[in-house]
């Protein structure tokens, strides 16, 4: 399983169908989908699903999560009822810290499918499930096999099932990412870019066949940081030691009963047993309803706190909310409203924002900046950080007055590049020619065939360098550092939360609901002032995604990513994410932009 891999990247525009035929056709297809789906939507209303069935008698809850679990909001399915959008990671943690409140749940049946999720988000649900542990209540987990992820949200559990013949692959982590500098010199593509940051490596997946040294250190370093928090995290759950962990992803277990003698896990069982064993099945109460109260009590209170999840790349323009297949991305020309309409409300009484991007465009992250600056002169503004907030993520979250990041969250990164990719070569070998006239020594800077010239370079060098020194001055201030010693941290090198903690780069460690606890603390709030939660973007159902897109960008979006998910069957995910890439790069450099953005492809397995 592939973890902490950065967001899907925001393909560059394309030219294609003009906006009016572009509603048509979705009209006229979405007319199509409405027929099928009519029929579809009755069979999952009337299906055995949560939505619509009784919480049950039972002091028990029971609770299944599988497949991939977003940080924040995306668009539920297209007849989706709005009291049954997809769950977030926050909310499920959210709502285990209310049940080990709750008087009338004592334990909890949870069944794990598979869940993909990052280690910062696997840690945040870690620390529900040990409030709820702490609590005084029971927590039993069962799954047919567990990986790391899997295994280390089921250690915060009393009791950890397996199926007999299920299989356990807890085996330690490992970083990889891909370079392709060959393929680039056969394709003739030459990536010519200038960095300021050592450990600035972003560009060196195209221009190297392996990572530098710094970049080695880096990696290293962020492993062992992870795998430390790994095996700590799973002792205090297991009631064990990290020696004792470590031991066991030395020489792991790889069939059940071995896993059973050796401590991994507590018991053998089938799935029917593992949930008759506390009474009938269909008396559990069932997590999802009780999530929907939670959503409603949020309406609650003449004061509310608005919490603004910002996910994926950092683009100019417009937002995309992730709807029909488009990726998630942050864009100023969008958050930047929200803030501001967020200043002026006088309901709102504090603002977290729940950062998970990678970086990306350098102009729009200081845009965003400087309203988030104007916003906490009003309010207290609180950093929460999921994943990945690193680079332009950073950027963002060194705006507000307190930062919470999870252990496992990749972040600094304080650093920045800009340049182009140059494909005279490619064309040469494809037959294509082209010819240039121009007025102006540097006319010619973004030319897309040839390289830099030396005058050039030493432009882009005086721009980039300057866009650093302002980074770092502004993250210094945020920080309450001296130049020098925020540059000595910065560099373009990544830390975990773990770490970022130890450097001075983030606050205190915890999840989103820490965060809203120092934003209530930060705003004066008593202990018996009802406050509500507004959560920013609203969640759109699939429909609402589909309007908003003929209104604005995601239609293009859309069929972007019907082009990335072709490239993907054809070339395999790594190529096509690498082309993806690419693109991104390229939409953000064509006019001279440049890039703050977390340094490679990172993958954590």
């Amino acid at each position: 399983m592939s973890d902490q891999a950065a967001p899907a990247p925001q393909q560059a525009p394309k030219k294609g169908l003009d906006k009016g035929t572009r509603l048509l056709v979705w009209t006229l297809g979405l007319g199509g989908m409405l027929v099928v789906a009519g029929g579809v939507g009755v069979a999952l209303l009337l299906g055995d699903g949560d939505f619509g069935q009784p919480e049950g008698d039972s002091a028990w809850m029971k609770l299944k999560l599988g497949g991939s679990l977003p940080d924040g909001p995306m668009p539920g399915g297209l007849l989706v009822d709005p009291n049954d959008m997809p769950l977030t990671v926050h909310e499920v943690a959210a709502g285990l810290h209310k049940a080990a409140e709750d008087p009338e749940i004592e334990g909890m049946l949870i069944e794990l499918d598979n869940l993909s999720v990052g280690f910062a988000g696997a840690q945040e649900l870690h620390a529900g499930l040990t409030a709820f542990r702490e609590a005084g209540k029971e927590c039993k987990v069962w799954s047919k096999s567990y990986d790391n992820v899997n295994w280390l949200v089921a250690s915060a559990c009393d009791e950890v099932h397996i199926h007999p013949e299920g299989v356990p692959m807890v085996i330690g982590l490992s970083v990889s990412t891909t370079y392709y500098a060959d393929l680039f010199a056969e394709l003739g593509v030459s990536p010519d870019f200038e960095r300021v940051g050592t450990y600035k490596s972003a560009i060196e997946t195209y221009e190297n066949t392996a990572p530098s040294e710094p970049t080695m250190e880096m990696y290293n370093a962020l492993l062992d940081s992870l795998y430390a928090g790994f095996t700590e995290t799973a002792a205090v759950g297991r009631g064990s030691t990290p020696q004792a962990v470590s031991a066991l992803i030395m020489d792991p277990p790889v069939t059940a009963q071995n896993a059973l003698d050796r401590g991994l896990i507590d018991a053998m069982t089938y799935r029917d047993d593992f949930f008759e064993a506390e009474g009938d099945p269909e008396e559990l109460r069932k997590f999802k309803p009780y999530i929907n109260k939670m959503r409603q009590g949020w309406t609650k209170g003449d004061k509310r706190v608005a919490v603004v999840h910002l996910q994926g790349n950092i683009i100019d323009g417009e937002s995309t909310s992730g709807g029909f297949g488009s990726s998630t991305a942050i864009g100023d020309a969008t958050v930047v409203p929200i803030l501001n309409d967020l200043a002026e409300d006088d309901d709102v009484i504090a603002v977290v924002l729940r950062i998970d991007s990678p970086g990306g465009s350098a102009l729009s992250s200081d845009v965003m900046w400087h309203a988030i600056e104007e916003l906490d002169e009003k309010k207290p503004v609180i950093a929460s950080m999921g994943g990945y907030a690193a680079s332009g993520g950073y950027y963002i979250a060194m705006g507000t007055r307190h930062i919470v990041a999870q252990p496992g969250t990749l972040t600094g990164s304080i650093g920045v590049f800009g340049g182009k990719f140059a494909l005279g070569g490619l064309f040469e070998k494809v037959g294509v020619s082209t010819w240039t006239s121009k007025r102006g020594d540097l006319a010619g800077l973004y030319n897309m065939t040839e390289p830099f010239t030396d005058p050039e370079r030493a432009k882009i060098r005086i721009r980039i360098e300057a866009f650093y020194d302002a980074f770092v001055t502004k993250a210094a201030d945020s920080r309450g550092m001296s130049w020098e010693e925020l540059d000595a941290v910065a560099g373009g090198r990544v830390w975990t939360g773990e770490q970022g903690l130890e450097v001075g780069l983030v606050d205190e460690l915890g999840g989103l609901e820490r965060a809203i606890e120092v934003a209530l603390e930060e705003a004066g709030v008593s202990d018996d002032e009802v406050i509500g939660r507004e959560i920013l973007p609203k969640q759109l159902t699939l429909i609402e995604a589909l309007l908003e897109g003929m209104a604005g960008s995601q239609v293009q979006s859309t069929m972007e990513a019907r082009d990335q998910a072709a490239l993907e069957e054809l070339m395999g995910p790594q190529l096509s994410e690498a082309i993806g890439w690419s693109q991104t790069l390229g939409q953000i450099t064509e006019n001279g932009g440049l890039v703050a953005m977390h340094p490679v492809i990172l993958t954590v397995e």
